[in-house]
């Protein structure tokens, strides 16, 4: 490969078609007025909000290029065919650079897919189904060698993995966490994943015939899957972060308690309720006690009923029955996304969510916040503060996002 020790601009393709950028000598002199560890956030602040700039900042200084090279290529964004072969090139070709690697984001390569046809059904499906260069994959996996510090790859797009184990087939790259999308697994990407037996995050999509054991990978503990991919699961496993994304009814909620209970310290469901009645409290009727190491616990309840008279009927509250270590508890209840105020109008809603969330917070000797959502966006965070007062403050999204079950420890 070229000799290329420019940082790898991964900007626009025009930048770095031949894989270098503009010339700019590094000043020989600094201001360290500021602390490293806040030039370190600046680096940060401009790589998270513009790549063009970022491929700037190891021009900036000889005494600070280190630390701005090791923002710049903490996570590269292999957008494109083209941005894969001169990244591979320049870590290739400067391995000093390839040590700050640890994580790749990877999207489909729109300059490497197949032709456009009239029909525009037949063009996406050839586009799906073409398999990628195995050449130039094999290039990019080439340059990728000394990529040694490499822990996770960031799927885009669950189309790109096709492209990802082509680029990673016969590499003795092993990786620890496959984050972003989730997978298809068709028969390429289960090849891979049974290559990965390092593996301890993984996130995939519902197919019939298919269960998490078959893939053989026991190391995993972040798992994100819909309730049929657990059938079978065996007590060897080690999951403690988990996230259902198709649960049909109390039984299967009941199954995934009596099978990974035990360790989980992480638990996000996406509960379908279209026979289900009342108000669903997350704390009825399930064994909570089973999951001694709870500390956190999100339930969300899809498929609004188009009867909303099937919300009304009474439920009890059952403040006591939470996870004996549960700290945060999520709820996104679908009777509050249902319009029903003519029949049981948004501030009863609201003062019967405070009533269970007060509830809840009083009875657990562990529990901290209780978060709800109200309609489709807004989320309420609700607490007790050291006098013993209940408090109810609007919070972000970010706070129960689709990811906050995988960011427990």
């Amino acid at each position: 490969m070229a000799t290329v020790h420019q940082p790898y601009a991964h900007c626009t393709d025009a930048q770095f078609a031949d894989g270098t950028m503009s010339a700019v000598p590094p000043s020989s002199t600094a201001s360290r007025d500021l602390p490293i560890k806040i030039w370190r956030n600046v680096f940060r602040y401009v790589r998270a909000h513009s790549q063009n700039q970022a491929a700037q900042m190891p021009l900036l200084c000889r005494a600070l290029r280190a630390e701005a090279e090791s923002v710049l290529y903490h996570q590269p964004q292999l957008t494109s065919l083209r941005a894969a072969l001169v990244f591979a090139d320049t870590v290739s070709a400067a391995p000093h650079l390839a040590r700050w690697v640890r994580i790749i984001s990877f999207s489909r390569w729109p300059d490497h897919e197949a032709p456009m046809y009239a029909n525009r059904s037949c063009a996406e499906t050839n586009a799906n189904d073409r398999p990628p260069d195995r050449q130039l994959c094999k290039l990019v996996g080439l340059g990728l060698k000394n990529v040694m510090g490499l822990t996770t790859i960031l799927v885009r797009d669950h189309r790109a993995m096709r492209t990802i184990a082509a680029v990673l087939d016969g590499t003795n790259i092993r990786v620890l966490y496959i984050t972003g999308d989730h997978l298809q697994l068709d028969e390429p990407t289960v090849a891979f994943l049974k290559t990965q037996q390092r593996l301890k995050e993984l996130r995939l999509y519902h197919r019939d015939g298919q269960d998490f054991d078959s893939l053989g990978l026991r190391r995993v503990r972040i798992l994100s899957c819909s309730y049929s991919f657990l059938s079978g699961l065996g007590a060897g496993h080690l999951l403690t972060q988990l996230n259902v994304t198709s649960v049909t009814s109390e039984y299967d909620i009941a199954g995934i308690i009596r099978v990974v209970g035990p360790r989980l310290v992480s638990l996000r469901l996406e509960q379908s309720v279209w026979k289900q009645r009342g108000r669903l409290y997350p704390t009825n009727g399930h064994d909570w006690d089973r999951c001694p190491m709870l500390r956190f616990l999100q339930v969300r309840h899809c498929l609004p009923h188009a009867n909303v008279m099937c919300y009304l009927s009474d439920d009890t509250q059952d403040a006591w029955n939470v996870p004996p270590a549960l700290q945060t508890l999520v709820w996104s209840p679908a009777w509050t996304r249902a319009r029903t105020h003519h029949l049981y109008p948004d501030e009863r809603k609201r003062a019967e969510i405070r009533r269970f969330a007060e509830a809840v917070l009083r009875a657990s000797a562990t529990l901290r916040t209780v978060i709800y959502e109200w309609g489709e966006e807004a989320f309420y965070k609700c607490f007790l503060l050291r006098s013993g007062e209940f408090r109810e403050i609007p919070t972000i999204s970010a706070e129960a996002d689709d990811e906050t079950w995988s960011y427990v420890r």
